[in-house]
């Protein structure tokens, strides 16, 4: 059904710009050095539970897209499919790993904006990371794949 189709692109739309300008805020800030803007980031998030309202756009958006297929007569075992949930299994990797490191380091900047923590000590973790940028994109190029796939549904 066409309204499947619409919720599904809706929400996984809301999803990628949630996870990934939150992605970019937290590289930007890191790479940056700038410590009072990741524990702004990070306190905002927190307090705000975007994380969870992404990953609730992320399961509403795999519901729909399974809805899409299951009433739009769709094989969910064609190539294109079964490509889109390998990447979207990478992408669950690659957020693990980028949100394991930087949610230490925006703890940290957190403490140090707070006073209970050298600012020097946070900035010289920050000035040694470099994987926050390099998940970013990583993951930038995992949702531009995913797009491809679905859009020209090469396999």
């Amino acid at each position: 059904m066409p309204i499947f189709k619409a919720l599904h692109i809706l929400s996984m739309f809301t999803m990628v710009t949630i996870f990934s300008g939150g992605e970019l805020f937290y590289a930007l800030a890191i790479q940056g050095r700038d410590v009072r803007a990741l524990a702004w980031l990070h306190r905002t998030e927190k307090r705000f539970g975007i994380a969870f309202v992404a990953l609730g756009a992320l399961v509403a958006g795999v519901i729909f897209g399974l809805l899409t297929a299951a009433t739009g007569g769709l094989d969910f075992f064609d190539g294109w499919l079964i490509a889109a949930y390998l990447l979207v299994a990478l992408f669950f990797v690659s957020s693990a790993i980028f949100a394991r490191a930087t949610i230490k380091l925006a703890d940290k900047a957190v403490e140090a904006d707070a006073g209970q923590r050298p600012i020097e000590e946070v900035v010289g973790e920050m000035a040694a990371s470099n994987r926050a940028l390099i998940l970013f994109g990583v993951n930038a190029t995992i949702f531009g794949a995913i797009i491809v796939d679905m859009v020209l549904k090469p396999f």
